[in-house]
């Protein structure tokens, strides 16, 4: 398609460099999922060195690392940057969590080491429930977890629900 929203993550390391350029820069916080190795942690770290980073590892943004995530927002102050490893899914949350706690999107650099390309949170257009982790590629079908209605997942990524949209796939055909 022309014309979309799905994010255009990088996998390597461009995104931190672009990160730093030009700005003075207090305090790195590097965020990584489990999925993230710590040879690519270290290597993270390196790239933003001498600059002090603090590392916090996560799980599930919206269960068990969300009291660590809050804990690191509460410490964090103008100076610092993001970095946000792992796979899609968690990388697209905790970057929307950072950006409601206050974060700017260009104090923040995702990286992406594992494409999750057929497992995505999906956010239905008519109930504003979010379905996570449904096992659909982008143009497929899945059903609503919140009304049952068979959605269509489109080509549209929204970084605020971090989840892609899901409408009716009857919706053309309805009167």
């Amino acid at each position: 398609m022309r014309s979309t929203s799905v994010p255009r993550w990088r996998s390597d390391y461009s995104a931190v460099d672009d990160l730093a350029a030009g700005a003075l820069v207090t305090r790195y916080a590097l965020v990584a999922d489990r999925s993230v190795s710590a040879r690519v942690v270290r290597e993270l770290s390196e790239r933003v060195a001498p600059v002090p980073t603090r590392t916090v590892v996560v799980d599930d943004v919206g269960g068990s690392g969300r009291g660590t995530l809050d804990e690191l927002l509460s410490e964090a102050r103008i100076g610092w940057r993001f970095v946000v490893a792992g796979r899609e899914r968690t990388t697209g949350a905790v970057r929307a969590r950072l950006i409601s706690a206050g974060a700017l999107p260009a104090e923040i650099a995702a990286v992406i080491t594992s494409p999750d390309t057929q497992v995505h949170d999906v956010f239905c257009a008519h109930c504003h429930t979010t379905s996570p982790s449904v096992p659909v590629a982008v143009g497929g079908r899945t059903p609503c977890a919140g009304c049952s209605a068979e959605l269509t997942v489109y080509y549209h990524y929204s970084r605020r629900h971090s989840a892609y949209l899901g409408y009716r796939a009857d919706s053309e055909e309805l009167p």
